[in-house]
């Protein structure tokens, strides 16, 4: 009999967010691999699927950035207790719980834990820090020293702890070192991202993504001031849209086209003729800690990238050479690199093959495959 495995999400197919394209890869693999795979997600309009799920839609809808504090925690609890009584009152082997949110997943956990089921805890985010370093809450409150040991009593209690980064999977490691704790990357759409036959004739530097409050597009904004007050024929093109997003709305520089909100299916298209990609973001721990979406999918579409701050994500580029690194007040050392790649031709091609040789690692497949395969072997070690 096939093992039956409950995913829960926030976000699934159609839509196009990071989390929902993470978790479809995730349904495909376990699906090929035999598995019955039910998925329960607060998206409400359901894509037809190349592979045998069922996709449940939550009762309750998903928490908000655009909500307040208070709102969006109380969401968080109504979307929690949801999954709860789903997870009780329904037959699995394994469940997989995606966090954020984290609130939700928790409750999701202790059902798990109550009805003895294995559960996969899956760390998108550093919750309760990311409370911490908003400042909603303090870590010494009484609150925040609730919501640590929760934390911790989730990594003791899963039959494994996954993460995007290796700086969160160290960091767990260090608070639960008792807990089997996973690097699996995001990783790009491999159905989705391939190099384009051919680039725009203007150099040309791209952005795409959440234009939230931890990215820096007025650095994006001061990089093309400089190269239009010289003349330089590089063209900046921006895909994206947050609440930080105004200067690109008021800008009115010749050389940046911004493009606000475009389609997923159309990213790829967008972006692969450029050059060479960028990830600017706020020098913050946060963003030190972070592995945008964006670079992988760089990777899939094989183009370099210049990221800020100096971070994990930028050692991986740099350690693989297929990018820089910088802090975002190097901003002309930045501008220099760029330059110089424009009259560096080469150093682009040089780069674009050491992509091509290692793409194939950082595909969602393999990486989903790999995931499956792991949870596969623990599930069996623990009947044994």
């Amino acid at each position: 009999m096939a093992r039956r495995i409950g995913i829960f999400c926030d976000s699934y197919r159609p839509e196009d967010k990071a989390v929902a394209v993470r978790i479809y890869h995730f349904a495909q693999a376990f699906a090929s691999a035999g598995y019955d795979v039910t998925v329960t997600t607060t998206t409400k309009e359901k894509a037809s699927s190349p592979f045998p799920v069922r996709i449940q839609t939550n009762w309750t809808t998903a928490p908000s950035n655009l909500q307040s504090n208070v709102v969006r925690l109380l969401s968080e609890l109504v979307m929690g207790v949801e999954l709860f009584l789903r997870i009780l009152f329904k037959r699995y082997d394994v469940v997989l719980l995606s966090s954020p949110p984290f609130l939700a997943s928790s409750l999701g956990a202790l059902a798990s834990k109550i009805k003895g089921i294995p559960f996969i805890f899956d760390v998108r985010d550093e919750y309760p820090e990311v409370y911490f370093a908003a400042n909603v809450l303090l870590p010494s409150s009484l609150a925040g020293k609730i919501l640590l040991n929760i934390e911790s009593g989730i990594y003791r209690s899963s039959l494994l702890v996954i993460s995007v980064t290796e700086g969160i999977c160290r960091r767990i490691t260090e608070k639960c070192p008792e807990a089997t704790v996973r690097l699996v990357r995001n990783g790009y759409d491999d159905t989705k991202f391939f190099p384009a036959q051919k680039h725009y004739e203007t150099f040309t530097v791209v952005f795409h993504g959440n234009m939230g409050k931890f990215q820096d597009p007025d650095l994006i904004l001061r990089l093309a001031a400089k190269a239009q007050e010289e003349r330089r024929n590089i063209e900046f093109l921006i895909i994206g849209w947050g609440n930080n997003d105004r200067s690109l709305s008021e800008q009115q520089l010749t050389n940046v086209r911004y493009l606000g909100m475009v389609h997923y299916e159309a990213i790829c298209e967008t972006i692969s003729r450029a050059h060479l990609g960028i990830s600017f973001r706020t020098n913050d721990l946060i963003s030190k800690n972070a592995f945008p979406v964006k670079l992988y999918e760089y990777i899939g579409v094989v183009i370099p990238a210049i990221i800020t701050p100096r971070s994990e994500a930028g050692e991986f580029f740099e350690m693989n050479d297929i990018g820089y690194q910088f802090n975002p007040d190097e901003w002309q050392d930045i501008y220099n690199k760029i330059v110089h790649l424009t009259e560096h031709p080469d150093e682009i091609s040089r780069l674009r093959r050491t992509i091509l040789e290692k793409r194939e690692a950082f595909s969602r497949s393999t990486i989903s495959d790999n995931l499956v395969r792991t949870v596969t072997a623990l599930l069996n070690l623990s009947r044994e």
